[in-house]
């Protein structure tokens, strides 16, 4: 009884909110490949997801917030690029630390309450 206690614990998944949900992992993970990938495209291909749904992922973050965090440069013979801004950067992580402080704070109740 005492190994299947030990496998069972919280999870907690955090998102901002808005008028509607705008920033969660979804978007925390775009980001992410975005910075790697410098590209929108090549970001939503690496997480099995349609361009136009990246983008309006994107979209709506960027329409909550009121900045932006994606600057994209057109496509063309060559292709288009993206990079994260600094505001993107820094929105990245705060979520990242709140995110990571939630977690901790819930497995600490969890332990106390279970």
């Amino acid at each position: 009884m005492e190994d299947k206690k030990r496998s069972i614990r919280p999870r907690i998944k955090v998102q901002l909110v808005g008028r509607e949900p705008f920033f969660g992992p979804g978007v925390r993970m775009l980001l992410k490949y975005i910075m790697e990938e410098g590209s929108v495209r090549e970001a939503c291909e690496k997480m099995n997801l349609s361009y136009s749904k990246g983008r309006k992922m994107l979209d709506r973050a960027e329409e909550e917030l009121g900045y932006t965090i994606v600057e994209r440069s057109p496509g063309g013979k060559n292709g288009g690029s993206a990079r994260v801004s600094e505001e993107g950067i820094r929105l990245l992580k705060q979520y990242e630390r709140f995110e990571k402080e939630l977690i901790q704070t819930a497995e600490e109740k969890y332990r106390e309450i279970f």
